[in-house]
């Protein structure tokens, strides 16, 4: 069976295109809730087979929602969210003017568990995702399905001192407990931003 590689908040495809094209027997689900975004992988990918654009987003209660876009034209648009910024930015995050909504649109929010189940998942052999606040929200949509993931990366917000979105409910320490309850292993933990306030927590099931 063919391996499993699932980009939760796929942006601009730089972590799961690659996956894609150095493995033919990888079959990739990149979910991505930005118009801009999820069409510019629509067409990056048009010629990779085994790689499927998903433009919902994902958290653990399914629904529409309201999305806040971050970005502009030669700008990054990796910090839209279903969350909304945090206000004093300029404190925690100093010189990052790009943490602004540029626009919002209305989005269909999905959870991983009935994705899995209508799609006849039964692995995922690597959970990668960015969704901006919400990572660990997108862990427990897959309910009793998280027993399916053999590994994967989320990222957290190193404290509630310095989150970067107003409805963020979870820090590390939060996803350090969940992952540890749900029979997973911290591998390593990698600052994400200069100032530390976020970090990528790499995790395995044993």
């Amino acid at each position: 069976m063919p391996a499993v590689f699932f980009d939760v908040g796929a942006n601009n495809g730089s972590s799961s295109i690659p996956v894609a094209q150095q493995n033919k027997d990888v079959t990739v689900w990149a979910f991505e809730p930005t118009p801009k975004l999820a069409q510019e992988l629509i067409e990056k990918t048009k010629n990779l087979p085994n790689y499927h654009v998903v433009q919902k987003a994902v958290s653990n209660e399914a629904g529409t929602a309201k999305f806040y876009i971050a970005g502009s034209d030669g700008c990054d648009w990796g910090c839209s969210s279903l969350n909304n910024f945090s206000d004093e930015l300029d404190k925690t995050w100093p010189g990052r003017v790009d943490f602004k909504v540029t626009d919002t649109v209305d989005v269909e929010v999905i959870r991983l568990d009935k994705f899995v189940e209508e799609n006849g998942i039964t692995r995922i052999d690597h959970l990668h995702v960015d969704v901006q606040g919400k990572d660990l929200e997108v862990l427990m949509g897959l309910g009793d399905k998280l027993t399916s993931v053999a590994s994967g990366v989320i990222e957290m917000a190193m404290s509630a001192d310095v989150k970067l979105y107003k409805e963020q409910k979870y820090v590390l320490v939060d996803a350090i407990k969940y992952l540890n309850e749900n029979g997973f292993r911290v591998a390593r933990i990698e600052p994400n931003d200069v100032f530390c306030n976020e970090v990528n927590v790499y995790f395995f099931r044993p």
